[in-house]
């Protein structure tokens, strides 16, 4: 694999922060910090929010901006904003813009009731954070890809990254229903894909490879190397470095035989463009300020 761009890595510190989801998790519910990333030197990592309290996301990031003196392969973060205020995020997303590593936001969407990616204050609130230049990360379930596209075609002006493959039944194999949803996802110009997150949707008992294999060589059939990007989803889909190098071995069993431009837009060019790396961010007018 070409150098790398993680895409989609979390820190966290339940000491400092509160995240209610891993009391579900026990094996994840402890600290992990930068120094324990599997990445080989000089693989740049995108943060992605955590789901903390939502009263605390801005701390988080905070925090987390606050390790890259001593993290200096992150590139980007992604924070938390809540879309579905509507307008009323815009205040949330102006103090986001003074946090120049804060190139996108989320808002967690997998355990949404349906529709509700449709409603008017989501989609305003969408709209208000592509406006002012953030991208959205969209983390939903194979169930919801179709609402999605729809989501994604009425907010062209919103650069939209679909987390995890959107999550298919990995486990079970089953890829034709999640092969057609993603068909009309991919038809959205603003969409690209993180292949990503297979580790939490196969069977723990069988290997990784044989059960992903199939899913990520579909994504990349309907997006191409040049719409998707590589992460790891440490630590929730994998801790060690020996399971980052199966992941990583795995993505390259699934590019033989792609172009140059293709490796390379999966392995670091998609997310550079997306999140636009190599640029130095600061806050950006809002289509108000600029009338």
């Amino acid at each position: 694999m070409l150098q790398l761009v993680d895409s989609h890595v979390h820190v966290w510190d339940p000491a400092l922060h509160r995240y209610d989801w891993l009391n579900g998790v026990p094996a994840l519910n402890r600290p992990f910090l930068p120094q324990a990333l599997p990445h080989p030197p000089g693989t740049r990592s995108v943060f992605v929010q955590a789901d903390c309290r939502d009263d605390q996301a801005l701390k988080e990031v905070d925090w987390v901006s606050g390790l890259a003196a001593d993290w200096p392969e992150l590139a980007a973060v992604v924070a938390f904003a809540s879309i579905s205020r509507g307008d009323s995020v815009s205040r949330d997303l102006d103090e986001l813009r003074q946090r120049p590593l804060v190139r996108g936001v989320r808002q967690l969407l997998q355990d949404r009731e349906a529709g509700f990616m449709l409603a008017p204050e989501t989609l305003a609130g969408a709209r208000r954070a592509g406006r002012v230049g953030f991208t959205f990360d969209a983390c939903v379930r194979s169930s919801q890809l179709l609402e999605l596209a729809e989501f994604a075609a009425r907010v062209p002006e919103l650069g939209i990254v679909l987390d995890h493959m959107g999550k298919p039944p990995i486990a079970a194999g089953e890829l034709s229903d999640w092969s057609s949803a993603m068909r009309a996802l991919a038809r959205q110009p603003n969409v690209v894909v993180k292949i990503s997150g297979a580790g939490a949707e196969a069977d723990p008992t069988r290997p990784l490879a044989p059960q992903a294999l199939p899913f990520i060589r579909e994504t990349l059939a309907l997006f191409g190397g040049g719409r998707c990007m590589i992460g790891s989803d440490w630590p929730v889909s994998l801790m060690d470095p020996a399971g980052y190098q199966d992941w990583i071995t795995t993505v390259e069993q699934a590019m033989a035989g792609a172009s140059a431009s293709e490796r390379e837009g999966l392995a670091h060019g998609t997310a550079v463009r997306f999140y636009r790396l190599n640029a130095v961010r600061g806050p950006e007018k809002t289509e108000e300020e600029k009338d």
